[in-house]
């Protein structure tokens, strides 16, 4: 069974651009670029992992990680380097990130689920 992920930005380069890199037939990806569309569809997906960008029109990722299942590991997102999430994140990485590390901490989280 595939890990499900959802990805949050209103910049919708970037979640093509997390897409085309990290989808692959054991990794599924789903993008938004506004919350009310990704809170419509997450109890359908059911994720795994979710990655959310602080810098939102009208909210913030914090917020946003708040109104989901606390039992979803959340990912923070942000080019802010004095953000304090109130929300509880397993991580928070800095824009620009790299493709290398968010690889390697999906194949983590994929390990994970598969229980190797």
């Amino acid at each position: 069974m595939p890990l499900k992920i959802i990805y949050l930005d209103d910049e919708a380069d970037l979640c093509e651009m997390f897409k085309e890199n990290m989808e692959s037939p054991e990794v599924q990806i789903w993008t938004f670029t506004d919350p009310k569309d990704l809170f419509k569809q997450v109890e359908a997906i059911q994720p795994d992992l979710v990655f959310l960008d602080y810098r939102l029109p009208n909210t913030n990722g914090d917020l946003v990680a708040a109104r989901l299942d606390p039992s979803i590991p959340k990912v923070m997102i942000t080019g802010d380097f004095d953000v304090e999430p109130q929300s509880n994140f397993q991580k928070i990485l800095q824009k620009p990130f790299s493709f290398s590390e968010l690889e390697s901490y999906i194949l983590e989280q994929l390990k994970r689920k598969l229980g190797a």
